[in-house]
């Protein structure tokens, strides 16, 4: 068992844009700026809205359809969304084949877009794109069903707005992809707004003394948008993160990792697991 993890815990949240002052302070904290946001904002007008600009440079724009896009406001618009789309894709921890494949298939598009001779053409390509990336963030990955073996479990009762988990253990001694798995049930799905919830996690050697260097040190965090929705044994979540023993963190070292899960709101229990794969 992991002696100091409290106090690792508190060494951490003091890193933590979130969870620097603990949990019960940043209850507090939010509940603070409700607060002003409701006194300021009875007097404080909205910011005018800026107006779209696409991925690229319009000032060091060199291909016709670049300059279509710069002059036409519907255009950058259609840039902007589908460049969100595509970074939340990015974003995804779906493993490096399926991020190379994505990117592949992105500069196929670009090159195709490129080629286009008028102003539909472009704004068709797009729209069909933007689709494409939204149903493929949207996407269900099936996963191994019940005999699969995590590293790591833990049942979380609830969450109400932020849970952490420490003293998570870890040792390989070569490469090694592990993913951090979320399931809820599916009467607390409900759909986000503004990015979703998050969580955060940090990793670091069970010996590590407050106040000095570690040896080595990962952090690593994601958002509700970025994450993959997922199923295993027939209940539905979320691969929340990935990473990789022998190039996020060493091999042939102990390591133990905490998380933070937040702005979540979960009133029954859900199964957390962290779970080696393959891909």
């Amino acid at each position: 068992m992991w002696t100091r993890s409290a106090k690792a815990w508190r060494a951490w949240a003091r890193r933590s844009d979130l969870l620097r002052m603990g949990l019960s302070a940043v209850r507090a904290l939010l509940s603070t700026l409700v607060l002003l946001g409701m006194c300021s904002g009875a007097s404080a007008q909205a910011p005018e809205p800026s107006a779209p600009t696409p991925a690229f440079d319009c000032n060091a724009a060199e291909k016709t359809v670049e300059h279509w896009i710069c002059a036409s406001p519907e255009l950058m618009q259609a840039d902007v969304r589908l460049t969100k789309a595509y970074q939340t894709a990015l974003a995804k921890p779906d493993g490096d084949a399926a991020l190379a494949a994505l990117r592949a298939a992105q500069l196929r598009w670009l090159r195709q877009r490129n080629r286009c001779d008028d102003v539909a053409c472009v704004a068709a390509a797009y729209a069909q794109r933007t689709q494409e990336l939204r149903a493929a963030n949207r996407r269900v990955q099936v996963l191994d069903g019940p005999d699969f073996a995590p590293v790591f479990s833990r049942t979380l009762p609830h969450i109400n707005d932020t849970r952490g988990v420490w003293g998570i253990p870890l040792r390989r001694s070569q490469p090694t992809a592990f993913q951090v798995e979320l399931y809820i049930d599916p009467a607390d799905a409900r759909p986000w707004t503004g990015g979703g919830p998050g969580v955060r996690m940090m990793c670091w050697p069970p010996d590590r003394r407050e106040g000095y260097a570690a040896r080595f040190e990962y952090a690593t965090r994601s958002w509700g948008d970025a994450f993959r929705p997922a199923e295993r044994a027939g209940q539905r979540g979320y691969v929340m993160l990935r990473f990789v023993l022998g190039e996020d963190l060493p091999l042939n070292e102990d390591i133990v990792c905490n998380l933070a899960l937040t702005e979540w709101l979960l009133e029954r229990p859900s199964q957390l697991h962290v779970v080696e794969t393959r891909n």
